[in-house]
């Protein structure tokens, strides 16, 4: 197929230096590279060429009564298809790409910028080169050949028995294989192969807090928190969020109030420290009073977040326990509601139905039970997912099966040892298994507190979590230690003795996934 290009009127050279095995001023090619060809697309356009209407051929511009314009076909020395890619004089030179420009340059075959006559150097300008210089050759007398740019030898081609055209049994471009972009893989070859570049990191504009509230400001959390059992040495360490328990199961209250008097008297804002506190199952009915009760053991005159610990007693339950709660936001007590535990369909639902939206859902979130959909999920409604018992021991107020964080089967995993055997620039000499895991909860943008069970060593390396980042091997291995949803994850926390409350399937309610059944069933 030969394509027609765009031309224009340009002044024709003298008739008589229009020869049959030239190229034409108008870009038309010499027919006898067509002679094979009896009814082509080339024929047919014929009337449309600039060069039918010379006067040299029957008919001319203006054909007599009875005159065919044009002639015949067998008497027309020029096509209608003429040079494409920037060789047809008559069009503008197409510019090296940027790619060829690169190429030519690595491979010493042309100097950066201009060439010696202030233009460009290269393949395409030295056969435009050849182009101009064959012109002015032919319009002096002078005998020259002009060879056809490289993939449009025609005079090679022949017709094939199927009434097509062919060149030596395949296509019919006879030129160089495009070299493409240097800067991306060669043909052929998957972009995965290629290693990514790895992320700098600068802890200068790391994030450190996250906004809370939609349409309203309710503060900032801190992505580092602590237990109040380590709210003193944590907030010596950089901490702003303390994350206390109820009144009636949280014995470290007023020690935590205590060391945020003393960090306060230090010099820090107030406002900077970030103190949220819960309401247990027993103090659903009444809200407020476990909220005074909560304000009077810490010594302070406001909460910045006090959330329902075990949703338990149903939808109903606790819908009347957050209109109590959504009271002490307007009377200045808290100043935002959260939940802890809930899973999506009773995010949705409160949601639903609350005039204050909850700002934060305290879920226990690490590798083994990363709670995808239900993170998702969080963030479409606006509240802040964080991750309880991000290094797999247990909270304040909880039962655990994990004492340490050696023996947790995070700091066990296969995955883990993978990860802590990935070197690369940028990885901290001394990386500890935990400072892993609160990055990885960091890096995925979950704000994390680390509870009651980790140790003052514990405490200490997760606070220089915001000095590195884990690298694309690291991050990918402590991806892998999800389990499939058929699994459907490890919990190392479980509600306390006497509490009724029975965790949801992590893939309940949301947006339907399909396939999610036979996932399970271990049918894909």
């Amino acid at each position: 197929r030969f394509r027609r290009t765009r031309r224009t009127r340009a002044a024709h050279l003298p008739v008589n230096t229009l020869r049959p095995s030239t190229m034409a001023q108008d870009g038309c090619q010499p027919m006898e590279r067509f002679a094979f060809a009896k009814n082509g697309s080339a024929q047919k356009s014929w009337a449309f060429c600039p060069s039918s209407r010379a006067p040299e051929y029957n008919g001319g511009a203006h054909p007599p009564a009875g005159g065919v314009r044009g002639g015949t076909y067998e008497q027309r020395p020029y096509s209608v298809s003429g040079y494409v890619n920037g060789y047809n004089p008559s069009l503008p030179a197409y510019p090296p790409t940027r790619a060829q420009l690169e190429a030519q340059a690595k491979a010493a075959r042309m100097p950066p910028g201009p060439g010696p006559t202030g233009g460009r150097s290269g393949e395409i300008s030295e056969m435009m080169s050849r182009q101009v210089e064959y012109e002015r050759a032919r319009a002096a007398g002078v005998a020259s050949h002009m060879p056809p740019p490289p993939g449009q030898d025609f005079s090679k081609l022949s017709e094939s028995y199927n009434g097509g055209m062919s060149y030596s049994g395949h296509g019919a471009w006879d030129g160089p294989a495009p070299r493409g972009d240097p800067s991306k893989p060669a043909p052929g070859t998957p972009y995965y192969l290629k290693t990514p570049p790895e992320p700098v990191h600068d802890p200068s504009k790391e994030e450190r807090t996250v906004p809370l509230g939609v349409g309203v400001d309710v503060g900032r959390l801190p992505t580092l928190g602590v237990d109040s059992a380590h709210a003193a040495k944590g907030l010596k360490l950089g901490y702003r969020h303390v994350r206390c328990g109820s009144a009636s199961g949280d014995k470290n209250l007023i020690v935590a109030g205590a060391a945020i008097a003393s960090c306060v008297a230090s010099g820090v804002a107030r406002e900077s420290i970030f103190v949220s506190a819960k309401i247990a199952p027993g103090e659903m009915a009444d809200p407020e009073s476990a909220c005074d009760a909560v304000l009077k053991e810490l010594g302070v005159d406001k909460l910045d977040l006090l959330s329902i610990e075990w949703p338990v007693g149903g939808a109903d339950a606790v819908r009347e326990c957050w209109s109590k709660m959504e009271a002490l936001v307007d009377s200045g007590k808290t100043a935002g509601v959260g939940l802890c535990n809930a899973s999506v369909p009773m995010v949705e639902s409160v949601c639903a139905t609350c005039r204050i939206k909850p700002v934060v859902n305290e879920v226990e979130a690490h590798p083994l039970m990363a709670h995808r959909k239900l993170v998702g999920v969080c963030r479409r409604y606006g509240v802040v997912p964080v991750a309880n018992a991000p290094l797999g021991m247990g909270a304040n107020g909880s039962t655990s099966s994990v004492e340490s964080i050696e023996s947790s089967p995070l700091a066990t995993h296969p995955k883990m040892a993978e990860a802590m055997a990935v070197t690369g620039e940028g990885k901290p000499p001394g990386q500890t298994p935990e400072q892993i895991l609160a990055r990885w909860s960091v890096q995925r943008g979950v704000p994390l507190v680390v509870d009651a069970g980790a140790t003052d060593a514990v405490v200490d390396a997760v606070a220089r979590c915001h000095d590195f980042r884990l690298l694309n091997a690291q991050k990918a291995a402590v991806d892998a230690m999800e389990p499939p949803p058929r699994v459907g994850g490890t919990r190392f926390v479980s509600p306390p003795p006497g509490v009724d409350f029975a965790f949801d399937d992590p893939f309940l309610g949301g947006v339907a996934r399909p396939g999610l059944e036979l996932e399970k069933a271990g049918l894909l």
